[in-house]
């Protein structure tokens, strides 16, 4: 494993790269020739896709909630309707 400050500018210079164009430099092989910054690639490749999954999973919590609100919100205006149409 690369030395922190090492690992932190190839981490910067990754994400200036972009992950379509590094998984393509990754996978033709002439993209990267220091072996310990093809596996910090691989590491980083793998972090993003981690942080990807982890916003996903934070929207999808955000959208039911907002769904259950929603209808919970649309049921109560019924019974106001409906208590209104019985005065």
């Amino acid at each position: 494993m690369a030395e922190p400050e090492v690992d932190a500018v190839w981490r910067a210079e990754f994400k200036r790269i972009g992950e379509q164009q590094l998984r393509d430099a990754l996978n033709s092989g002439s993209g990267f020739t220091d072996e310990l910054k093809r596996h910090a690639a691989f590491r980083w490749l793998g972090d993003e896709a981690e942080a990807q999954r982890l916003r996903e999973e934070q929207t999808h919590h955000y959208v039911q909630w907002t769904l259950v609100a929603t209808v919970a919100v649309v049921i109560v205006g019924l019974i106001g309707v409906g208590l209104t149409f019985l005065r």
